[in-house]
């Protein structure tokens, strides 16, 4: 949009006065002085968004000037609205609606002209992964070493005034240099925004905001989610879904990362939930139900569980000191859970973190350090977000601290580390330590 403003301010320029082919308004008639648009624009000026519109850059603020003189300048502006804040913004919009035939005439046009032109937007990044976990009860000093390089693409696409489109498109090839998942489309869904209420439809990620991803962390779901935000401090939000690829007994034979890292291809589970997550300030804290039927029956929970299915409770809070420092606390409250399989595992999860900083893309040289100690459960954390979760059966079910780091080396090149230190719960010898070190190096785009 930026070059298509600038290229058409550069041939009206050229054009100037000589140009006979304008609408019914007179774009040479003097603005009157006492116009709000000279305050506007003595505004932008004064804020560097332009810097005059004669030869030698200058604003002649003791004069008046032509509706034409008036749309070059609204013209600069709308080439740099990108990097004003949000009260020149306004300004530059009000202008450019004051002026649109002017600006129409000099070849610009305006953003509602636009939007079949600049409706897709594409964002992504290639990301570059290692990571390894050691579980003592196999012996192995790097299981499931996991090495790739990762494409991504993000189109959105802009649909209507309340609509838009959104995808997530990726291709990942191995140590191997293999295609290791082929290529994938993880999301794939509209959102609308009405008022207060927002809607998404398709294919997206579900997170459980009331405590910080412990539960559900999942791009595998398929439905529809709504979320209303009746107050500046309230939001609740319903999921209706389906979890395509759902872990079963039978095929979590190797590590993974409960729903979201190592499903199985031919089973499936319906999953709906509510939370309700509230902010004020330092203050944060959620609750959220949710539940979860599978085409798979669960022999080792208790009865009233046995017909595939299993809820979970979730409460989360947070605290932060200053712009800095932030603490979370996070609890979920799983089935109860009988049965040799699951005799050392808790049938409820937790994790409570402490966090400094952390790297900002856009900001060179920004960091962050965290340290969390947790615990999770095979069904209380079934889809959790975290990168060190499964234990050495594929289920949720590691306890012990992690501690990690990120740093912004330049612009949109953020480098990750993170480091584990526990047991996995449900081994029934002393064999029970791992170890985990995960690292990630991400160039946006």
């Amino acid at each position: 949009m930026k070059k298509t403003l600038v290229s058409a301010l550069t041939t009206a320029l050229v054009v100037g006065a000589a140009s006979t082919t304008f609408a019914a308004a007179n774009p040479f008639a003097d603005v009157p002085a006492d116009h709000w648009a000279y305050d506007a624009v003595a505004q932008l000026v004064q804020d560097g968004v332009v810097n005059g519109y004669s030869a030698d850059g200058t604003f002649k603020g003791d004069q008046s000037m032509s509706r034409y003189e008036m749309a070059q300048i609204v013209a600069k502006a709308m080439a740099k609205s990108d990097a004003a804040d949000n009260n020149n913004k306004a300004l530059i919009e009000k202008l450019s609606a004051e002026f649109s035939d002017e600006l129409a005439n000099l070849g610009v046009r305006v953003a509602n002209l636009e939007a079949k032109t600049d409706n897709v937007k594409w964002n992504g990044l290639i990301r570059y992964d290692w990571n390894t976990t050691n579980y003592e009860s196999q012996k192995k000093h790097r299981e499931t070493e996991n090495n790739n390089v990762r494409l991504r693409f993000e189109p959105s696409i802009t649909i209507n005034e309340n609509w838009t489109g959104h995808a997530r498109l990726d291709y990942v090839v191995d140590k191997d240099n293999t295609n290791a998942r082929g290529n994938t489309v993880e999301w794939i869904y509209a959102e609308g925004t009405h008022g207060k209420l927002n809607t998404k439809i398709g294919r997206f990620n579900t997170f459980s905001d009331a405590s910080h991803g412990l539960v559900t962390d999942i791009d595998s779901t398929t439905g529809i989610e709504f979320q209303y935000a009746p107050t500046s401090n309230w939001k609740v939000k319903a999921t209706a879904a389906r979890l395509s690829g759902f872990w079963t007994e039978a095929t979590v034979t190797e590590p993974a990362h409960g729903l979201s890292h190592g499903p199985s291809e031919d089973n499936n589970a319906t999953y709906w939930a509510v939370e309700a997550n509230y902010q004020n300030g330092k203050w944060e804290a959620g609750a959220g139900y949710h539940n979860v039927t599978t085409t798979e029956t669960f022999q080792d929970l208790d009865a009233a569980e046995k017909d595939g299915s299993f809820r979970v409770v979730d409460l989360g809070v947070g605290y932060a000191f200053d712009k800095n420092v932030k603490l979370t606390a996070d609890y979920a409250f799983g089935p109860s859970l009988t049965g040799e399989d699951y005799d050392n595992a808790s049938k409820n999860a937790y994790n409570i973190q402490l966090q400094y900083k952390g790297a900002n893309a856009a900001d060179k040289g920004s960091w962050g350090i965290y340290a969390a100690y947790r615990q999770l459960s095979p069904f209380a954390a079934f889809g959790a977000t975290y990168d060190h979760a499964a234990g050495a059966d594929g289920y949720n079910s590691l306890k012990g601290w992690e501690f990690g780091a990120d740093y912004a080396f330049a612009k949109n090149i953020v480098a990750t580390a993170k480091f584990f230190t526990g047991k996995d719960t449900l081994e029934e010898t002393d064999k029970d330590k791992v170890t985990g070190l995960w690292s990630r190096v991400d160039f946006l785009f």
